[in-house]
């Protein structure tokens, strides 16, 4: 595909929406929001067995020792995130070393009478009895539901089976590493099922533990916990408001900070701060933990807007209020005392206005020299924008040196030559999303001039159906903040993400209406996120599965 094939839809898409769909496409969205079609047996992720294992078993850590034995997880061409579901299979390979996981933390907790003593119901009854509680109980939060009368029965052979798998075991604690071993390799503790097939209004509602699983690992990337399981079994699960409620508890559980950081990692970036290598002769000032700095200032601040400030989406985008150490103080210009401790510090407002104009992503999208408007801009179409940018032809010579031009002019020169195949895109889609950043070099420090000229940062980049004009950085962030296409944006990730599926055309009558809630300013990050598990299309499942 050629830049200017690759390019052609986009453009369109950009300057003239109607209704845009998932990722840009002109598709008019459902009128009604209903759910998409899904995969109705999920296999946990690698994260998620860790963090499953250890509340399941009540340890003090997780086993990340034999989650290292798992083979990695192959990424779904085009999706951002790493919990899809189509992609979630068991080979060979992983069915052994879940097998061997399972031995492994079975005879951990059965041989050690503090572990498994957290596990055992109270009361003093014989060993059968004491068996058949801890198979219910244990049972149904392995399997997050209660258990059927034969899986009870099938459970109690297991145990029974005991005296003659490990003989030199007590027989009650032989019998019950049977049965954890069962349970940790049971494809119901390994993989999320949701039985529910009765449809009603061209939708399957889900019953209260298929929600509680769903809205854990959506939320807290494992199991239910006590109060989830207890609102699944009362009903409150089946209405709106409850699942409401549940849901604002779960936000404000530490675990859910976890969740957030990941999302947001994957929205910035931030993997790729590691990519950070100012070149030392240029930039003497910087060390070698400039990366490392960059993501941490990131997930302070995102923690900070989502759940310290209970922000919005726009917060994020315009925000100057950050967290700073000494070397982050020096490239911001910052005067005072710092250390290596991470402080909280208000930036320059004439300088710098939310993520974008912080240090990690200008400098994780920039060369060891320059900055770098193509990839500045490619970032902000499809992350953004959801504005889906085609791979560039192949054997792109590399930008030609400076010669006293500017950073601005080189790129110019080399992208949008008149009659390229490059032309198209880089003029009209991704320079003039890149060009406002050229206020900040390769480290992200402040510029007003390049190679001796002054610095150009205007740009009329297409926002939301329109081209808009802005002389620099911060006039982007205020033109980005208030668009509403960028709110859906950040909305259908949420939902892709939460969900564990490419956003689907059903989804876009619920990403629009996040999208405006956002945009008006009616929805903090949080707000947002209820409203996401609290939907239609979270709660129930589209009567077609996926293959």
């Amino acid at each position: 595909m050629s830049c200017l094939t690759a390019c052609e839809g986009q453009i369109s898409d950009a300057l003239n929406p109607r209704n845009p769909g998932p990722g840009g496409t002109n598709n008019p969205p459902p009128a009604v929001e209903q759910p998409a079609r899904s995969v109705r047996v999920a296999r946990l992720t690698h994260a998620q067995w860790l963090s499953s294992v250890k509340d399941l078993l009540k340890l003090d850590a997780p086993p990340t020792a034999l989650a290292q034995t798992f083979r990695a997880d192959p990424a779904q061409s085009g999706f951002l995130f790493g919990n899809d579901a189509r992609a979630l299979a068991v080979d060979e390979a992983l069915w052994s070393a879940y097998q061997r996981a399972a031995a492994d933390l079975a005879e951990q907790v059965a041989t050690d009478a503090t572990k498994l003593g957290r596990l055992l119901p109270a009361g003093d009854t014989t060993d059968e009895a004491r068996a058949r509680a801890f198979v219910e109980s244990f049972g149904l939060r392995a399997l997050r539901r209660p258990l059927t009368a034969d899986e009870v029965e099938t459970y109690l052979a297991l145990y029974r089976q005991g005296p003659r798998g490990y003989p030199s075991m007590a027989a009650f604690q032989g019998g019950l590493r049977m049965v954890l071993e069962g349970f940790l390799q049971s494809p119901l503790f390994l993989y999320r099922v949701e039985r529910s097939t009765q449809a009603a209004d061209g939708k399957v509602p889900l019953d209260g533990f298929e929600v509680a699983s769903r809205l854990s690992y959506a939320l807290w990337n494992s199991m239910p916990d006590d109060a989830l399981f207890a609102a699944a079994r009362e009903g409150l699960l089946s209405k709106r408001e409850g699942v409401a409620a549940e849901a604002r508890r779960m936000m404000a559980d530490p675990r859910a900070r976890d969740v957030v950081d990941a999302y947001h990692q994957v929205i910035f970036d931030v993997p790729r701060y590691g990519r950070i290598l100012p070149n030392p002769t240029r930039f003497p000032n910087v060390t070698a933990k400039l990366a490392e700095s960059a993501a941490k200032e990131n997930a302070l601040f995102v923690q900070d807007v989502v759940f310290g400030r209970k922000g919005r989406f726009t917060d994020l985008l315009t925000s100057r209020d950050t967290f700073v150490n000494d070397e982050l103080a020096r490239i911001y210009g910052l005067t005072g005392t710092f250390t290596a401790d991470f402080v909280p510090a208000t930036l320059d407002g004439t300088q710098r206005r939310g993520i974008l104009t912080q240090v990690g992503f200008l400098a994780s999208h920039a060369t060891s020299l320059e900055p770098d408007p193509i990839h500045r801009g490619v970032y902000l179409s499809e992350r953004i924008l959801c504005q889906k940018i085609g791979a560039p032809p192949a054997n792109i010579p590399a930008l030609p040196a400076p010669n006293g031009r500017t950073n601005r002019e080189v790129v110019t020169s080399h992208t949008e030559a008149p009659g390229t195949v490059c032309a198209t895109c880089h003029a009209t889609l991704i320079n003039p999303l890149g060009f406002p950043f050229e206020n900040f070099d390769a480290v992200g420090a402040y510029r007003t001039t390049d190679n001796g000229h002054p610095v150009d940062a205007s740009s009329s980049p297409g926002i939301g159906g329109q081209k808009v004009s802005v002389k620099d950085a911060l006039d982007l962030a205020d033109a980005l903040a208030n668009a509403q296409g960028v709110h859906a944006c950040y909305a259908r990730h949420w939902v892709e993400f939460l969900s564990g599926r490419p956003a689907a055309e059903e989804d876009e009558a619920l990403v629009q209406r996040l999208g405006r809630l956002s945009q008006s300013g009616q929805l903090s990050i949080v707000d947002l996120v209820v409203e996401v598990v609290t939907g239609v299309g979270f709660v129930s499942r589209h009567p077609e599965e996926l293959p």
